[in-house]
């Protein structure tokens, strides 16, 4: 299996359509709807990448980078 992906994105469709080009590129992906549940499953689980949208309905990406860099390193990639 390939590195493993979060994609945090609340668009369902885009979420689903960034997942499938990863997929085919070789990435396992697994995403979270909102930043409260990506904060939730980085802090549960090692990911090798973050790829995060600036735009959430809970909190923004900034304040989700911001909150996972006070426990973890994490490559991040913002989609905006």
């Amino acid at each position: 299996m390939g590195p493993h992906i979060l994609l945090i994105e609340d668009d369902r469709r885009l979420a689903e359509m960034v997942s499938q080009y990863l997929g085919e590129a070789g990435f396992r992906v697994s995403v979270a709807g909102d930043g409260r549940t990506g904060l939730s499953r980085l802090a549960s689980e090692p990911y090798d990448a973050l790829v995060l949208d600036l735009m959430l309905p809970d909190i923004d990406g900034l304040e989700v980078c911001r909150k996972l860099r006070a426990f973890s390193d994490t490559p991040v990639l913002m989609l905006t």
